[in-house]
């Protein structure tokens, strides 16, 4: 049995938002805060050849070190697809990951905080 990716991303999107708390639109060229836990940064996108590239860059807080350890992800979004982003949690914590997840739906790409349960 084959599952397209539409149906998958429907399921992926219904199960997020079921813990996500709500999405925020990204604008063009103009980052945003967002915020993995371990983890604070910034998100944007440009519109290239029709697809959207975002990119998010974020460092760790509280390291007590001096440099801290920075992450990015540089993604190319098309029409309706999802990329999420997710840390792992801290030891002696619960343990649990933070994820957000980057969508882009027509001419729209948000942003949305998300519990690692839901996948």
């Amino acid at each position: 049995m084959r599952i397209s990716s539409k149906a998958l991303l429907a399921v992926a999107l219904t199960l997020a938002s079921a813990t996500a708390s709500p999405a925020t639109e990204l604008s063009p060229a103009s980052a945003q805060s967002v915020d993995l836990g371990a983890y604070r940064g910034s998100a944007y996108y440009t519109v290239e050849k029709g697809r959207y590239r975002v990119v998010a860059t974020l460092a760790s807080v509280n390291s007590g070190n001096d440099q801290p350890q920075v992450i990015r992800l540089v993604t190319t979004l098309n029409p309706e697809q999802t990329v999420h982003l997710s840390v792992p949690g801290t030891l002696g914590s619960d343990g649990r990951e933070t994820t957000i997840a980057f969508s882009r739906s027509g001419d729209r790409v948000d942003v949305a905080s998300a519990d690692s349960t839901a996948y």
